[in-house]
């Protein structure tokens, strides 16, 4: 990011399987002293419907490289 950029991260997860919710939302404007951003873990059930956004809203059109590590866990 450069100065005047503003990108705003909303995550969502679907509680009931159905209807994502928004879950957390963080805001971030001009140069970062750390660039890269980290989305907390999350258990969340198959049906969870788990989604990550990224919207800019002002500054020079950019591309944000990202990768997902997940782990599905099973109850024995």
């Amino acid at each position: 990011m450069a100065d005047g950029d503003k990108v705003t991260i909303k995550v969502y997860i679907a509680v009931d399987g159905t209807n994502q919710r928004l879950s957390d939302k963080m805001t971030f404007e001009n140069v970062q002293d750390v660039p890269v951003v980290r989305v907390l873990a999350h258990t969340i059930p198959y049906n969870g419907k788990f989604r990550v956004t990224i919207t800019q809203e002002s500054g020079t059109l950019r591309t944000f490289p990202y990768c997902f590590i997940y782990q599905i866990m099973e109850t024995i």
